[in-house]
C-alpha cells in the first residue's frame, strides 16, 4: 500500500476555494484529507501559510483556524511570514519551506507518492528531483490557479474543481469540529 504525504500551499487553496465557491465557504479539512488519499495510508499531511497581521480584522478567525489544524491527527502546521510591501503584505518562507520538506521526506524515503496542493509552478523543478528519486508525485489545484509546467511535470494532476465540495463542507465551527475529533 502507498505511502501518502501531502503538501497543502494553503494561501492558493484559500484562495481557490474563495473564487470557486465563496468565501463563506468552510473546508471540512479532515475529510479533505481522506479524499486526497484514498484507499492508500496516510503518512502526514503539512499545511504552510503565514499567520495575517494582527491588525487584520480576519487575523484572529485565521489563528482559530490555525489553531484548529494543529490539532487534528497526523496535521503538521508550517508557518512563513508575511511582509509588508508598499500597501499590502507578501507571503515569505512558504514555498521554500514546501521545498525542503518535499526534498527532505523524499530522500528519506518517507513517502511513496507526494501529493501536492498546489498551481505554484516554481514547484516544478522539486517534483523532477522527487521523481528522479524513484518517487510519485500527484498534483491538485483549482483550474483557474493551475500551473501548466507544473501538472505536466507531475506523474497525476487532477483538479480541485471536480471534487465533491458540498460533501466536503465543515458543518461547525473548527473549534468544535476538532473538540469533537478528540471525544
Amino acid at each position: 500500500m502507498d505511502r501518502v504525504a501531502i503538501f497543502i500551499d494553503g494561501s492558493n487553496l484559500y484562495k481557490g476555494l474563495v473564487s470557486s465557491l465563496g468565501s463563506d465557504y468552510r473546508l471540512d479539512f479532515v475529510g479533505f484529507i481522506e479524499h486526497l488519499v484514498g484507499s492508500r495510508k496516510l503518512l502526514r499531511a503539512y499545511y504552510y501559510n503565514a499567520p495575517l497581521p494582527a491588525e487584520d480584522p480576519a487575523a484572529k478567525a485565521h489563528q482559530s483556524f490555525l489553531n484548529y489544524l494543529k490539532r487534528v491527527p497526523y496535521v503538521t502546521v508550517r508557518l512563513g511570514r508575511l511582509e509588508r510591501r508598499g500597501e499590502g503584505f507578501v507571503e515569505k518562507g512558504v514555498d521554500i519551506q514546501i521545498a525542503i520538506d518535499l526534498l527532505r521526506l523524499g530522500y528519506a524515503r518517507a513517502f511513496d507518492v507526494a501529493i501536492l496542493v498546489s498551481g505554484d509552478g516554481d514547484f516544478a523543478e522539486v517534483v523532477k528531483v522527487i521523481q528522479d528519486m524513484g518517487l510519485q508525485v500527484e498534483n491538485t489545484t483549482f483550474q483557474s490557479l493551475s500551473s501548466y509546467r507544473l501538472a505536466q511535470q507531475a506523474d497525476r494532476y487532477f483538479p480541485l474543481d471536480e471534487l465533491p465540495w458540498e460533501q466536503l463542507r465543515a458543518r461547525g465551527h473548527y473549534e468544535q469540529v476538532a473538540a469533537e475529533s478528540y471525544q
